[in-house]
């Protein structure tokens, strides 16, 4: 899953994109300055419209993908957690343990047991 997002980041690239081509279309074009605003007033209403819709579209068509996904990946990833989490426990116990007992050699201990 490295591209997560992917599709969306791609829509809202094209939507800016076409929202920028379109203003930069609208004031090189030789009009005066009243005529030129209001013709942005409505391209700007319908692009506001078309996203929109693609917003909307876009959530009717991959939001039921990802609450499968969910549905699908949910159990495992519980199922996951119940089998390592003993396990995970256990070792943090022996880590504290090794642990503890390292901390409570004293140096005299530490040096007789070099020599053995």
């Amino acid at each position: 899953m490295a591209n997560d997002g992917g599709g969306s980041s791609f829509v809202s690239g094209f939507l800016l994109g076409g929202i920028v081509g379109a203003v930069v279309g609208i004031l090189i074009a030789p009009k005066s300055g009243a005529e030129t605003r209001a013709e942005l007033a409505n391209h700007s209403d319908s692009l506001r419209t078309r996203a929109g819709d693609a917003a909307e579209n876009l959530r009717e068509n991959v939001g039921p993908a990802v609450e499968a996904v969910r549905e699908r990946v949910g159990p495992v990833v519980d199922e996951m957690a119940e089998k390592v989490g003993p396990v995970a426990e256990r070792l943090a116990t022996q880590i504290s343990k090794a642990s503890d007992s390292l901390v409570d050699r004293s140096p005299t201990e530490e040096s007789e047991t070099e020599k053995s």
